[in-house]
């Protein structure tokens, strides 16, 4: 995924190969600006891919015939609605073509929809002004699924709510998931959620995927340093997010996307990089490729979770 010229723009996602198995929930992870809602609106047709392709079932999403396979739940519930358009014309309208032959079919699929993700049918004719945060964004999950998709996308879909609302709607979304099998992308940067509700882990730095694999052994058993990093960030039950050593090379600000760092592009934050270890110059010289293999994979040269510490179980202070 570029933007701009050759000689100017910007490659916000670059040689990434992601799988999301059928049923499954990958989830997304990574520090703003790292490309994962550039990934997600490329996956959805939002955003021409400049190389590469996105298949679904090994088929280029682009040459098939059906409409709208993907769907996405957009990260901000205030601004993903029609304010003009009642709730229950907003999930019609996705509904496909076909679908039901009279409009009393329709309506009755609307309530079921609503019904799914815990709103009143009696709710259909009211505008989006009328609801909360955590009511739209569930209206938007129920647009995603009424289009009946194969893969639904969800972006950030709890960062704009109120704490006590997340739960609700993440309780939503897992429950969603299991009963109806869904395949989804869940991005998100705050690690907790994604342990919550995700199969699998995937973790990106500036445009590249450098962590891979179920999420229990990524979390608990982190190969990567800036997924290890990102873990000692957060506050557990085991530390203090003000232990955190403020010298450390993860306090030095990311790489300009426009003109990335050559090698890995972590190196010049990497506590176990040259910034650290200054004869560990194949960092610098040559960029540690994702193994394609299934499992736990990860794009280090030195990848090893014994190097510097034993990791510790993840368990979020939540």
């Amino acid at each position: 995924m570029r933007y701009g010229s050759r000689s100017t723009g910007l490659t916000a996602v670059d040689d990434v190969s992601l799988t999301i198995p059928s049923g499954s929930v990958v989830g997304l992870v990574g520090e703003s600006g790292s490309g994962k809602s550039t990934l997600a609106r490329a996956a959805i047709g939002l955003a021409p891919v400049t190389g590469g392709a996105i298949t679904l079932d090994g088929v280029d999403v682009a040459k098939l015939r059906r409409r709208h396979p993907i769907q996405m739940v957009f990260q901000d519930p205030f601004s993903s609605l029609d304010p003009r358009m009642a709730i229950g014309e907003s999930i019609a309208e996705m509904i496909p073509r076909g679908t039901f032959s009279s409009a009393a079919a329709k309506r009755a699929e609307v309530g079921r929809l609503l019904k799914l993700v815990n709103l009143d049918p009696d709710r259909a004719g009211s505008l989006p002004g009328a609801l909360s945060g955590g009511q739209r964004q569930r209206i938007g999950l129920a647009r995603a699924l009424a289009a009946r998709p194969e893969v639904i996308i969800a972006d950030e879909i709890t960062s704009a709510l109120d704490v006590s609302v997340q739960g609700s709607v993440l309780n939503l979304v897992r429950n969603v998931c299991a009963e109806l099998e869904l395949t989804m992308l869940f991005i998100s940067h705050n690690l907790s959620v994604v342990r919550y509700l995700s199969d699998y882990i995937a973790v990106m730095y500036l445009g590249h995927i450098v962590e891979l694999g179920p999420v229990d052994e990524v979390l608990n058993n982190a190969k990567h340093p800036y997924t290890r990093e990102l873990l000692a960030s957060v506050p557990t039950r085991n530390g203090d997010l003000l232990a955190v050593d403020p010298a450390a090379p993860m306090d030095v600000e990311p790489a300009d996307p426009h003109h990335p760092p050559s090698g890995c592009r972590f190196n010049p934050r990497c506590p176990i990089g040259p910034l650290v270890h200054p004869e560990r110059q194949i960092c610098v010289q040559s960029a540690p490729q994702l193994p394609t293999t299934p499992g736990h994979a990860t794009a280090c040269h030195f990848a090893d979770p014994t190097r510097d510490r034993v990791p510790q179980p993840f368990e979020p202070s939540w």
